[in-house]
């Protein structure tokens, strides 16, 4: 290659300590997902029961809310899943009690107010829900998850080019963890 040829090329801003990848693909099956889900509602005391069903391509979603009293079934299918910059998004397609009942978008809205961590958003204009992980996340981790596929009882995150700052890893290697800074 000519000088000329390497001094248009493109160059990439990557920081000296990272680990990248690209074409990854983490899968979470439906046990793990059910766990992590009930954990998080643990307490919002209207949930009662909580299941997902990764299946068809579609995120199918069980549960019990209880409403004065009175235990409502409730039957719902994620589609358009996303997960970008740390906020994983998904659209509510036909959300039903008893089987055949429409649920207005109020509910969605007071179930997103009522969950921990104030990090649930819901826009019922275009029924999209949309969740902020970055507090669980790593701060130096930056994922780029190209698709997310529900099928066979599972959820399986396509990653495209993703990396992992490594400084504050690097910079605590030797320290004794037990000493008083």
């Amino acid at each position: 290659m000519n000088p000329d040829e390497m001094a248009a090329r493109p160059t990439l801003d990557f920081p000296p300590l990272s680990v990248r990848w690209e074409g990854l693909v983490v899968v979470l099956d439906a046990t793990t997902l059910n766990t992590v889900v009930r954990k998080a509602l643990a307490k919002v005391p209207e949930i009662r029961k909580f299941l997902i069903e990764p299946e068809y391509g579609r995120l199918g979603v069980t549960m019990t809310v209880k409403k004065r009293g009175v235990p409502v079934p409730l039957r719902s299918h994620f589609t358009s899943i996303r997960l970008k910059d740390g906020f994983l998004g998904f659209h509510v397609d036909d959300l039903v009690a008893f089987g055949f009942v429409p649920i207005p978008n109020w509910l969605l809205r007071r179930i997103a107010l009522r969950l921990p961590y104030r990090s649930v958003f819901f826009y019922p204009d275009v029924r999209v829900v949309v969740i902020d992980l970055n507090a669980f996340l790593p701060e130096d981790l930056i994922v780029n998850v190209r698709d997310v596929l529900c099928e066979n009882g599972e959820m399986r995150f396509v990653f495209g080019p993703s990396q992992y700052r490594l400084d504050t890893l690097v910079d605590g290697i030797g320290k004794d963890p037990f000493a008083e800074e």
